[in-house]
């Protein structure tokens, strides 16, 4: 009599492999995945900086906010559609993006500045400027912050 199947040792063997195969590319898609929510969140705040830096062309002025919530201050007809078709108002974790503009000083300077709270979505009280390594799922936690024209705040960028 000829069966034919698989033994149990063969669908141990085939199931041991699938488990190592899972357990190496399981971490890296949630990395890939959280990098991917960064970099779409990185883009929003460009464009919401591209839409400012045009309004001031305009105006001579940013759009005067402080500790606002990004939409609840600038979500009027007359910003949006006119300096961006669609106005981003969280950040690829769900969170609201707040924004903050005024003048420094006495001078005549102009300062803007959006910023994500990151995937732990708790506001960092004392934040050094500046870029970090992202190598850890933690790094994912630090804020991003994008301020006239530049990321102030923000992961390591290949140039």
């Amino acid at each position: 009599m000829n069966k034919k199947g698989f033994t149990l040792i063969e669908l141990l063997i085939v199931v041991a492999i699938i488990g190592i195969v899972a357990a190496i590319a399981i971490p890296n898609l949630l990395v890939a995945m959280q990098k991917g929510k960064q970099k779409a969140t990185m883009g929003d705040m460009k464009s919401v900086g591209n839409a400012i830096e045009s309004y001031i062309t305009d105006w001579s002025f940013a759009p005067q906010a402080n500790n606002v919530t990004l939409g609840a201050g600038l979500d009027f007809g007359w910003f949006r559609p006119f300096y961006i078709k669609v106005l981003p108002l969280r950040d690829g974790w769900g969170t609201a993006f707040m924004y903050y503009a005024g003048v420094v000083g006495n001078a005549d300077q102009d300062i803007y500045s959006t910023e994500s709270w990151g995937r732990d979505k708790l506001i960092a009280t004392a934040v050094a400027a500046g870029e970090y390594p992202v190598v850890t799922m933690a790094d994912f936690n630090n804020n991003l912050i994008y301020s006239n024209g530049q990321f102030t705040l923000g992961p390591q960028v290949k140039r």
